[in-house]
């Protein structure tokens, strides 16, 4: 476990996180909502190890989490109007957003407001696939001691960001043609999602 809480030792220990990601290792690490577990996206065994160690169902796929908006068109085929309300509303902050890819299939994106998350994954330059670091069924872990029970035998890097803000999952939308399906309610309300876009 590496405290961020030491200054001194904050950007050693992000690029060390930043370089266990870059070689296929699992890192565990804060955001807003709860902490999130990630791997390189682009890495088999990384992602397979990812579903292996919170015995994740299959069917269940992961998050893209994103450093700076405009990596999303990197994986996008189209932003929609309505995924641009949204983006421009809740972004950066705790809702995924399910979008086309290139190839024409769907992946979930987020845009985390927290610093420790979004230095990692832009220091370790890969596409960084997440989900909530816990057995899968339990309660998501809101503070790094929580991680360690859950995985820390199973895992290579736990970064102790302190307790997370929100203490609650993001929230998970899809947007299509000025329709928003809910997929996940997390802490964003859906009120507050029909408030978004019905603004003009």
């Amino acid at each position: 476990m590496l405290d961020l809480s030491k200054k001194e030792f904050y950007w050693n220990y992000i690029k060390r996180a930043a370089y266990a990601l870059k070689t296929g290792e699992l890192v565990a690490f804060p955001t807003e909502t709860v902490y999130g577990l990630g791997a390189h996206l682009n890495d088999a065994k990384a992602i397979e190890r990812i579903y292996e160690v919170k015995g994740r169902p299959e069917d269940k796929k992961l998050t893209l989490m994103v450093a700076d908006r405009e990596d999303v068109k990197k994986y996008v085929k189209c932003i929609s109007r309505t995924a641009t309300k949204l983006m421009d509303f809740f972004w950066p902050g705790p809702l995924a957003i399910i979008f086309t890819t290139n190839d024409d299939t769907d992946i979930s994106i987020r845009l985390p407001d927290n610093e420790i998350a979004r230095n990692l994954i832009r220091t370790a330059e890969i596409p960084v696939a997440t989900t909530s670091a816990n057995v899968s069924g339990h309660p998501a872990s809101v503070n790094a001691q929580q991680v360690l029970k859950e995985l820390g035998g199973n895992i290579n890097i736990i970064l102790d960001g302190g307790s997370t803000r929100f203490q609650s999952p993001s929230t998970m939308v899809k947007p299509d043609d000025g329709i928003v399906k809910i997929i996940r309610q997390g802490i964003i309300s859906e009120t507050a999602i029909w408030s978004c876009i019905n603004t003009k």
